[in-house]
């Protein structure tokens, strides 16, 4: 039977049970190999992770400042009554209005690690924000920062300390011997994020 199918493709060049036969090698040539050993097409764009996420793409992270929101928030509503109450005076109004804005300034801390550079900002108004290249960046540890550092941007011993809640942080000391923290929540992952950017991998 293989004689004659091949004597078919040599004369015609087509073979009516070709599909047939390709399907099943195939079948033959995945059952040889394990599940995890087959090639998985990725299913975001090209150049991408599967996340969909470019490869440029390292770490991004926000936290919120839940107790400095709450503070402010408790402070902006006292005013309000005190002003329903008593009448606008204009001091109560200057005061509500610099609540307000720290609030749009400081209610969020977010970390952002890419390829090319560390950058942080605080609240979604941008209006406070810095950036250090990776490549000045000679190496990252995990810190605990003492309670009465506060929170905000705080000058500590080691430097300055950019902070919207809890202890944890990690300090950072640059080429030129200059140190900062920027403190988070995902410790261990805002550092493996750098040390993975300093070293050009990809992200896990």
């Amino acid at each position: 039977m293989t004689l004659l199918l091949d004597f078919i493709r040599k004369q015609i060049g087509w073979c009516p049970n070709e599909n047939r036969m390709a399907i099943k090698t195939r079948a033959n040539a995945q059952s040889a190999f394990g599940a995890s050993d087959r090639l998985v097409k990725n299913q975001g764009p090209a150049g991408s992770d599967r996340s969909g996420k470019p490869w440029g793409w390292e770490y991004e992270h926000t936290q919120r400042g839940t107790l400095i929101i709450a503070a402010v928030t408790a402070v902006i509503l006292i005013i309000i009554a005190s002003m329903i109450v008593f009448g606008p005076v204009w001091i109560t109004v200057i005061v509500a209005g610099i609540m307000i804005l720290a609030l749009a300034m400081f209610s969020t801390l977010t970390v952002s690690v890419q390829q090319d550079a560390l950058r942080l900002w605080f609240g979604p108004i941008r209006l406070i924000r810095k950036s250090w290249p990776i490549s000045e960046i000679a190496s990252v540890t995990t810190v605990t920062n003492h309670w009465y550092y506060g929170w905000g941007i705080r000058w500590t011993p080691t430097g300055p300390l950019y902070n919207i809640a809890g202890l944890k942080a990690v300090e950072i000391t640059l080429f030129s011997g200059k140190m900062f923290r920027i403190g988070t929540d995902e410790a261990e992952e805002l550092k493996r994020a750098i040390e993975q950017a300093r070293y050009g991998k990809k992200p896990r």
